[in-house]
Order: structure tokens, then C-alpha cells, then sequence
């Protein structure tokens, strides 16, 4: 408790005899002296909720026994702006934060559970709408649901960022958190309970299909920021009903707090930021990406410079980061580049073989997603830095070596016949295949021979249940595109059908031996090249 006895004896009087002959439900004090940062002079701050009251909502001034204003709501009224915002959340806002019941406490406490799964699920909706499929990746602190709606309600009213900083930046602001997160824990456990998130006691987790899918969801957020804020200010106006002096006296504290600006407090200015993932950090302004990333490597001054890597259609670039004789150097992959349009035109291209996935949010997930779940199989894949998912924007580690294309071409141009690294490329993909994955692109160019083994990178197409024919296909009719070198193709696709067919599944060989996965590579191969790869696949079907 944060009020004394005679404070709580006190506003329990005060609220009765303003009730005069309404029945009241329940009283509790919200506010400064609350929250712990009250001036000597600040007042109380009451709700009181009535039974039938007929003025529905209305604000009373008092200046004893205790000098403040009580919001008096009708009881009906209160827990309807809880369900739907009947009031612009004009009522129940104020049990966002802390607050202290001074009566009746079942009903404050039930009051604002609902008000909190609501504002859970809008918070969830918005940010599935946003990030989509990507969002199933992101872990939802509890303080993110709390901070996100402080955010919308102080851009709807400014003057309240005020008491919002204090509470949360006070001497008792660690506890105020603490209280207030723990009402949205254990608001969002029914969400757990039917499937839409899946919570733990650090946060939760969306399951976006199920999150959209669901009637009760959708029906609870039909009613927009803009139409809230409208209804907030109408109720604000009628609920303020008050002679000159108190609404001058008002009018003196907003403009004091407007004037008295409080400190900067991130989680109230950029809520998203509280955002986290399992690997790498989210970054939700792609105009912090730089300064971020310069942070997370340790760097305070430093200059950058960039080069784009991989084929000449390649989304990625390599930003390095030079500070003194220190060279840091990570990748940055755009998946709404104009570049990215490539997916769109192999899609036409592969049509009747493979199914592309074109859209920038799913490639960002099946990226970032298929990393995990390669690294959870041992398989080496660059560590993800940080994610910026409003942008869809993914930073990795880069990883220095050759590609395996280099040293392909090199071999096939006449150098030393050393296949170790195709052979160990079947292999991998065949581990791969074996964990029930498709990698999706599996050009040469798309994988690194670094010192500790193979990496794979450019992930986008890579998901669990793909097309494992298509995966062969590709690596072998690709790489011999557009060469007459039949001879030296030969061993490299001994090699990588060698080693394949040992951990693999030799029916996604017979496969990749079809009309469908020839034909979008046909223009681009010899007919000898295409009849000698067709022999070979035979013999290891």
C-alpha cells in the first residue's frame, strides 16, 4: 500500500458522501501519490464507480477533508470501456498503471484484466499486421504491451507523457512496473490457453495464422486509434463539467507539465525497442541501423564503407566498420531492394519445377527462421546481428572465404582437380534433406568454404517440406549453364552425387532426372551437357 490508513479512511469518506444517494461499487486512488512521485502540493486522484449513475461519467473537484478530483463512472459504463472502449478509454486508461483499491477490490482487478487482454491482442494484431509471418519469431515482453499503449494514449493527449515518464522514472518506478506488467501476464494467459500465443513467465510469442484467424480478436479491435482518441476528448469535455476557477486551475497544470518537460524515457518514445528476438537484436528504425550495429560491435568513432557481394541481381551488401587498425566487417541483406524483383521473374521462369516465394516479409522469415533451424542441426550458417524488421532489413556475420562456385570455376577452367568441397557439399545437403528441409537456391555461389567448413548463406527460399528434387536439380544444371566442359562436369557431378546418394534420398535424384526440372535450365545447356547429367543421375537414382 502507498496511501497511509488515515489517506485511505479518508478518500473512502470523501467518495461516499459525493456518492450521496447512488450506491457505490468500489473506490481506488490512481495518480502521483500513488505512483510516488506527488509534489507536497499535488492532489488525489480517485475513481469512484456508482451503480445507476445517471450522469454516466463526470470529474468532481474537492478541497476536503483531502484536496483532489474524483472521476465518478458508472459502473456499467466503466466495464464497457474496458470490452470496447465505450468511452475512448477515457475511465479505464487510468488502470494501465499502478493504482491502489481502497474498495472492492475483485472488481478493479477484474476491470482491468479484460482492459489489458484487449490491449494485448491489439498490440499483437498490429504488430502481426506489420511484421507479418516474421512476427512469429519476435519475443513480446510483457512492459512492451504496457508502453506501447502509454505511446498511442500520450500521442492522443501529450499532456500525459508527463505522469507516464514520472511513474515509470521515480523512486517507486521499478515497482510500478513490476505491478503494472503483472496485470498483462495475467491477462494474455486465456490467449495461451486457446493457442493464439504461447506465453512463458518473460513473455510471449505470437502464432500469427491463429492470431488472425480468430473472430474474438478481430471484433476487439474494430475500433480505431483515431475514433478512441475522438471519443476520449468528447468524454474528457463532458466528464470536465466545472466552474471557471477549477477549470483554470486545470488548464495551469497541463500547461505547467507541458512546459516542464520530463526526461526521455525510450521505452515510452520507441516501445518496439523492447522487442526481442532468440539471435540478434531488433532494430526498429532503419535510420539507427548503422549507429546500432557500430554499438553492438564495440565502436564509438569510426567511419563505414560498403561494396555489394554476390551475383550482380544479389540483394546483400558488406558494410564495414574501420576504427584505427580495426576492421569489422558484417552483411546487410534488403529483401525490398528492387533487386528482390528476381524472385518474382524465376518464378515464371521455374513456374512448372518450383514455387518461389516472392514477398519480402516471407523471405525474411524463411531466412531467418531456416538459420535457426540449420544451426539447431550443426549445420555452420553466419550468426544473425540484427533484424530490422519494419524495413525488411537482416545483418549477419560475414564470413570470410571463397564460394564454392569460385572453385568450381576454377576447376572447371583447368585447375587442380581437388573436389573436396562438392563433395562435402552433397553431404550437407543431404543432412539437410534428411532433417526434412529444402534449402530452395542452392547455387554454388551460395555457399562459402571458410576455414572451420561449408556455410550456407541466402537462405530466403529455404523452409521445412520444400522441394528436395528441386535443390539437386538446381546445384547441377546450374552449374553447368552455359559450358561445353563435359568432361570436368562430369567429376564435379560424380562428386556431388557421390557423396549425396550416401545420407540422402535417392528418389529426390530420379526426380531432379525429369522434363520439370530440366526445363527451365534447357536453354542454358548443351545437349550434350544435358544428356550427360541425365545418364549420370540415372546411375545414383
Amino acid at each position: 500500500m502507498r496511501l497511509t490508513d488515515f489517506e485511505r479512511a479518508s478518500l473512502r469518506d470523501l467518495a461516499q458522501g459525493l456518492a450521496g444517494h447512488s450506491e457505490v461499487s468500489g473506490v481506488a486512488a490512481y495518480g502521483s501519490k500513488v505512483a510516488g512521485y506527488s509534489r507536497p502540493d499535488s492532489d488525489y486522484d480517485l475513481i469512484v464507480v456508482l451503480k445507476r449513475f445517471k450522469e454516466g461519467v463526470r470529474y468532481r473537484y474537492v478541497g476536503s477533508p483531502l484536496e483532489g478530483s474524483a472521476l465518478m463512472v458508472d459502473e456499467g459504463m466503466m466495464v464497457e470501456d474496458a470490452r470496447s472502449s465505450y468511452l475512448g478509454e477515457f475511465v479505464v486508461g487510468r488502470l494501465l498503471n499502478v493504482y491502489e483499491p481502497l474498495s472492492n477490490s475483485e472488481l478493479f482487478r477484474s476491470v482491468e484484466l479484460e482492459y489489458k487482454r484487449r490491449v494485448a491482442i491489439e498490440a499483437l494484431l498490429d504488430l502481426s499486421s506489420d511484421y507479418g509471418e516474421f512476427g512469429r519469431h519476435l519475443l513480446i515482453p510483457y512492459d512492451y504491451f504496457l508502453f506501447d499503449k502509454l505511446h498511442r494514449r500520450s500521442s492522443i493527449y501529450p499532456p500525459a507523457a508527463y505522469s507516464y515518464v514520472h511513474t515509470y522514472t521515480s523512486k517507486l518506478g521499478d515497482e510500478n512496473r513490476r505491478i503494472s506488467i503483472e496485470g498483462f501476464r495475467a491477462a494474455v494467459e486465456p490467449l495461451h490457453a486457446r493457442g493464439l500465443v504461447v506465453a512463458d513467465v518473460d513473455g510471449v510469442k505470437m502464432v500469427p495464422e491463429k492470431l488472425r484467424g480468430d473472430a474474438f480478436t478481430r471484433v476487439q479491435s474494430m475500433f480505431s486509434v483515431t475514433a478512441r482518441g475522438v471519443t476520449q476528448y468528447a468524454v474528457h469535455g463532458y466528464a470536465g463539467r466545472v466552474g471557471p476557477s477549477v477549470f483554470s486551475r486545470e488548464a495551469l497544470s497541463k500547461l505547467r507539465r507541458m512546459r516542464e518537460a520530463p526526461p526521455r524515457f525510450g521505452p515510452l518514445e520507441r516501445p518496439r525497442s523492447l522487442l526481442r528476438l532468440r539471435e540478434g537484436s531488433v532494430i526498429p528504425d532503419a535510420s539507427l541501423l548503422v549507429s546500432e550495429l557500430a554499438g553492438m560491435l564495440g565502436l564509438e568513432t569510426y567511419s563505414t564503407a560498403e561494396r555489394d557481394i554476390g551475383e550482380p541481381y544479389s540483394t546483400t551488401r558488406v558494410l564495414t566498420f574501420t576504427a584505427g587498425a580495426i576492421s569489422k566487417s558484417v552483411v546487410v541483406k534488403n529483401y525490398t531492394d528492387v533487386r528482390s524483383l528476381k524472385w518474382a521473374l524465376l518464378g515464371v521462369w521455374a513456374s512448372a519445377a518450383n514455387k518461389f516465394s516472392t514477398g519480402s516479409l516471407s523471405r525474411l522469415e524463411r531466412e531467418y527462421g531456416s538459420t535457426l533451424a540449420l544451426r539447431d542441426r550443426g549445420v555452420l550458417v553466419p550468426k544473425i546481428l540484427a533484424v530490422a524488421p519494419a524495413e525488411r532489413i537482416l545483418i549477419k556475420d560475414y564470413v570470410e572465404g571463397p564460394t564454392l562456385a569460385s572453385e568450381i570455376n576454377s576447376f572447371l577452367k583447368g585447375g587442380a582437380e581437388e573436389l573436396r568441397s562438392v563433395s562435402a557439399y552433397g553431404a550437407l545437403m543431404a543432412r539437410v534433406h534428411g532433417g526434412g528441409m529444402a534449402l530452395g537456391d542452392t547455387k554454388p555461389s551460395n555457399v562459402i568454404d571458410a576455414k572451420d567448413g561449408l556455410y550456407l548463406t541466402d537462405l530466403e527460399q529455404a523452409h521445412a517440406g520444400g522441394d528436395q528434387a528441386w535443390d539437386v536439380a538446381e546445384f547441377l544444371y546450374y552449374t553447368a549453364k552455359l559450358s561445353n566442359k563435359e568432361d570436368s562436369m562430369k567429376k564435379v557431378a560424380t562428386a556431388f552425387l557421390d557423396s549425396y546418394s550416401k545420407g540422402g534420398d535417392r528418389t529426390s535424384v530420379a526426380k531432379a532426372r525429369g522434363s520439370k526440372y530440366i526445363g527451365p535450365f534447357r536453354p542454358f545447356l548443351t545437349p550434350g551437357m544435358a544428356r550427360m547429367l541425365k545418364d549420370l543421375m540415372a546411375a545414383y537414382a
